[in-house]
């Protein structure tokens, strides 16, 4: 039979989905004999003799999953894995059948879902089913690739996001699946926005940006005229705290000349120009001496040491000190015989004071298939990680630890 409705004044949730979570304020237990209710409870049809030391209708029993369950339920058990992974499936009556022994009804079956086990399998399906993938047993890897999703959806936060990419990865390799080039390309504004909405979300680039920019602000000390060749300007969010400490040094900030190159924009619009105008804007606004050039290059190789000069002849005593850097640019040439090497002669050709390099550690180009998959795997898995703390208003540094593709400054 149905559990008694017992009418209630109030009833108040806390925390809802907003908020990830709630529970629910239950009302007092009830005098159904008061008087001051008018609707009265249903009366259930009397049960059998029973303990009289337990009142189930006032403490409801507590359902335990493990050993020493109640007679109510039952617990059953697999183990997977060599032992190291355990789901568990426990039956109970429903709770009218609880109150009273003698009702009988179908059981209800609880899954206790355990997420850290739950994503240790999905790391071990995800590297079983590359491993399967090397070998070209596609069979175990389509098994393996429809368990993916399953245990992906279990987990929460940058471990589903992560596994979800890698997921597909896999299964378009076990599918055979190449999808055709994207012939709309993206719009630069837009790839814009997200380039600054991860440069705020991300700490990596902005630790990049300031140790490099220190090592130049040093070595700049006491100069008149600096000239700095940035390999990959994007939007040229590195040099406005590198022009305003200028700005405050002792003595007046110096004359100085920014060298962005980038590649050619698939709008054809000059994305460069756009980039040295908002600096010179800013630079007028804090007196600093500023000019700007835009090299449209698509490739570091295509430089030639006289695009790093300036346009007319030296006249002044004071020669120019020029720093060059490079922020996770270099290794796009790896790919090109012999683009590095030309690209380290023109740099010598100019003759820098400093070159600031940084670069990722992590290799995702070399060894076996298993070997990139499981690289890449830790190493998004980290930097996911990072920004997941970052995003909840932590500090990324203090979230996670440096991901396998740090930064270093050389």
């Amino acid at each position: 039979p149905p559990a008694p409705r017992l009418a209630s004044t109030s009833s108040t949730v806390t925390g809802g989905a907003a908020a990830g979570g709630g529970y629910f304020d239950l009302p007092p237990p009830v005098d159904s004999s008061s008087s001051t209710y008018a609707l009265k409870p249903i009366p259930s049809p009397p049960p059998p003799a029973a303990d009289p030391s337990t009142d189930s209708a006032r403490e409801p029993k507590r359902m335990r999953t493990g050993g020493g369950s109640t007679s109510s339920s039952s617990s059953s058990s697999s183990s997977l894995d060599g032992g190291r992974t355990r789901s568990s499936v426990v039956e109970a009556a429903p709770p009218a059948a609880q109150a009273s022994a003698g009702a009988s009804g179908p059981a209800v079956p609880v899954v206790v879902v355990d997420t850290q086990e739950a994503g240790i399998r999905l790391v071990h399906a995800l590297l079983a089913c590359a491993e399967a993938v090397q070998q070209e047993n596609f069979t175990a890897a389509e098994a393996l690739v429809k368990q993916i999703p399953m245990l992906a959806s279990s987990q929460g936060g940058a471990m589903r996001k992560v596994a979800a990419y890698f997921g597909e990865a896999l299964a378009r390799r076990v599918y055979r699946f190449r999808p055709a080039p994207d012939s709309s390309l993206l719009d630069a504004a837009f790839a814009d926005l997200l380039h600054a909405h991860f440069y705020e979300s991300c700490p990596y680039l902005k630790f990049a940006h300031f140790t490099a920019n220190q090592a130049i602000l040093e070595a700049f000390a006491g100069c008149r005229r600096v000239h700095v060749v940035d390999f990959g300007i994007k939007q040229g969010m590195q040099w406005p705290a590198l022009l305003q400490a200028l700005a405050l040094r002792p003595g007046g900030p110096p004359s100085f000349r920014l060298t962005g190159v980038g590649p050619p924009q698939p709008d054809e619009t000059d994305a460069l120009q756009q980039v040295g105008w908002k600096l010179a804007q800013f630079a007028h606004t804090i007196r600093v001496d500023f000019q700007y050039r835009g090299l449209v290059a698509a490739t570091l190789a295509d430089l030639e040491p006289f695009m790093l000069q300036p346009d007319g002849e030296d006249t002044d005593d004071e020669p120019e000190v020029i720093a060059v850097n490079s922020v996770f640019e270099l290794h796009r040439l790896l790919a090109q015989p012999g683009a590095l090497e030309k690209v380290l002669g023109t740099v010598r050709a100019v003759r820098p004071r400093i070159v600031t390099v940084v670069e990722q550690e992590a290799n995702h180009n070399s060894g076996s298939f298993l070997d990139r998959f499981t690289e890449s795997l830790h190493y998004y898995s980290t930097m996911f990680d990072s920004l997941e703390g970052a995003g909840s208003g932590n500090s990324a540094a203090e979230a996670s630890p440096a991901p396998a593709g740090g930064t270093d400054q050389v």
